[in-house]
């Protein structure tokens, strides 16, 4: 960093404090401004409805941390978010209250955040207005505000990003660096960024790494433990959904490109980072601290990429593209008059609020809009597809309903079976077992080897649910439950379908995790017995 700060106006950063002001009115508009478009686009997406049906059935149903009761399995992307909805949900608030009021509250902290990271990038010395582009954009983003209210980790991916960009501008940081430990927590994705900031204070900022490491050891290892003692496996069942899974019809970096453009093309994201690099290479302007924010943020998007993004927009690029602008803190004040400051800032920030996704027919702040047809090779889904269905909105169970059923299903069990693919029915319906048709939170379909149309989504699997059903409900009419061996039994009684008994191995060895009775150690050893693919060698079943 020779030479930045005098060539940076004497830009040495405000190093003692959080903040080298208070919030500018900008800052406060921005706040204001974010937080309308949190609350005007609020929306739940469907598979949030998985970590409600987990919280109530812990809390309310008295079946532990599962999706079914007595069947073992980590169904949630983000062990942080459930252990938040947890602890709010045990006060017992309604979801339609808790979801918008927790993303309010998450994104009021990460524009608190954003600010430090501002500061940390400026100078105390400067007077001018501090305009806080970076902030600006996000807080104008149709796509980052939507997940602020998704009801899944969508607020925790920005938080985090800015938590994991104050770290790195201040490693000496208590704080930023229990938040980057804990980034495997939000995602276990967001390990790569972990690692990212680990390199960066070891090779780069020459800062020690053991505290960072033993944070991380400590905070991930905990988890880890009760993971393995709660589901006797060492990855959660989404992690082996994707795993192995192949896009029908294109390569996983097609898809993965598109699913970029998608997120970045309409906000003019990626060329924004380009001349914000530019500038903060030509007025050398910590180049250094930005240079590290962008390589990790680069480092989390690259995997995404490659490995075909999501089916949902903006989605799985919520942190590293948060990260990214973030790096771009203070390169407006660098502008030589405050009217050209205030030019730039404006103009970024009014395109970024009109700007919206080219798979809607018009700008979602209406509340009108429609997805536009797009072409077969095009299989991403916007916010405004949830937001549209009434059916995601109340009346839901009750908590006095579902301890009314607490005692019957301890006694007798589910009283039927689903394979409905909508988490928000699933949830709905309490009463009934699940055999959920994408393999979300199904140990043995989460392991089964067949093409996706679109991430998370395999066709194929369908029609196996309804075997698993048949077989869990051949098992109840004989006076048997669920568990044990009861798809091992079918198969050696000859009543499996086939493509069970071709992978008998395979599924005795998920069976015996997902309904484990053992101990720690007992589970322990199942954890390192990595199921093999269950793969459908023969025609794929139809129904």
């Amino acid at each position: 960093m020779d030479g930045e700060a005098a060539s940076d106006g004497g830009r040495g950063g405000a190093r003692g404090s959080v903040f080298a002001h208070a919030p500018s009115a900008v800052e406060l508009l921005h706040l204001a401004l974010g937080l309308l478009l949190v609350w005007r686009y609020r929306w739940l997406f469907d598979d949030s409805f998985v970590y409600f049906r987990y919280a109530d059935n812990a809390l309310f149903l008295g079946a532990g941390l599962d999706y079914n009761a007595g069947e073992h399995v980590e169904g949630y992307s983000s062990p942080l978010h459930m252990i938040a909805l947890l602890a709010l949900r045990w006060l017992e608030i309604p979801w339609a209250a808790l979801v918008p009021a927790l993303g309010l509250a998450v994104f009021a902290a990460f524009w608190w955040t954003a600010i430090a990271v501002h500061r940390a990038l400026t100078s105390d010395a400067d007077d001018a207005p501090r305009l806080n582009l970076p902030l600006g954009v996000v807080a104008a983003s149709y796509s980052a505000t939507s997940f602020f209210t998704a009801g899944n980790e969508g607020p925790w991916l920005h938080l985090f990003a800015a938590l994991t960009a104050l770290a790195l501008l201040r490693p000496e940081s208590r704080a930023g660096t229990l938040a980057v430990a804990a980034l495997p927590l939000v995602r276990i994705e967001l390990a790569v960024a972990l690692f990212g900031v680990v390199c960066v204070r070891r090779f780069v900022q020459a800062r020690p790494v053991l505290p960072l490491i033993a944070a991380a050891v400590a905070l991930n290892g905990a988890w880890l433990c009760y993971r393995v003692a709660a589901y006797a496996d060492v990855v959660p069942n989404t992690l082996h959904l994707k795993v192995g899974a192949e896009l029908e019809g294109r390569s996983p970096l097609t898809a993965g490109l598109g699913y970029l453009v998608d997120a970045t093309a309409p906000y003019l994201t990626l060329p924004l980072i380009a001349v914000g690099v530019t500038v903060a290479a030509l007025r050398r302007s910590r180049i250094d601290e930005r240079a590290a924010l962008l390589a990790v943020a680069l480092a989390t998007a690259a995997p995404v990429v490659v490995t075909g993004g999501s089916s949902m927009h903006y989605y799985y690029l919520a942190f590293p593209l948060t990260l990214a602008l973030l790096a771009l803190g203070g390169l407006v004040d660098l502008a030589p008059t405050r009217g050209l400051r205030a030019t730039i800032a404006l103009g970024v920030v009014g395109w970024t609020l009109g700007a919206y996704p080219g798979t809607l027919d018009r700008h979602p702040i209406t509340r009108a809009e429609a997805q536009v047809d797009l072409p077969s090779e095009v299989v991403l889904t916007d916010p405004s597809f949830f937001r549209q269905r009434p059916a995601l909105e109340d009346p839901w169970p009750t908590p006095e309903e579902m301890r009314g059923f607490r005692e019957e299903l301890r006694r007798t069990g589910y009283r039927g079976w689903t394979d409905s693919p909508w988490c928000n029915a699933i949830y709905a319906n309490f009463r009934v077992r699940s055999v959920h048709p994408y393999g979300l939170t199904d140990p043995v379909l989460s392991r089964v080897v067949t093409p996706e149309v679109k991430r998370g989504h395999k066709p194929a699997l369908a029609a196996l649910a309804l075997d698993l059903i048949e077989v869990q409900r051949a098992r109840v009419a004989a006076g048997g439950a669920v568990g044990g061996r009861v798809y091992t039994d079918a198969i050696v009684a000859g009543t499996a379908p086939g493509w069970m008994r071709e992978n008998r191995d395979a599924i005795a060895r998920i069976e015996r995790r997902a309904f484990h009775d053992g101990g720690f150690l007992r589970n322990f050893g199942l954890a390192l017995q990595w199921p093999e693919r269950i793969r459908l060698d023969g025609p794929e079943p139809a129904r």
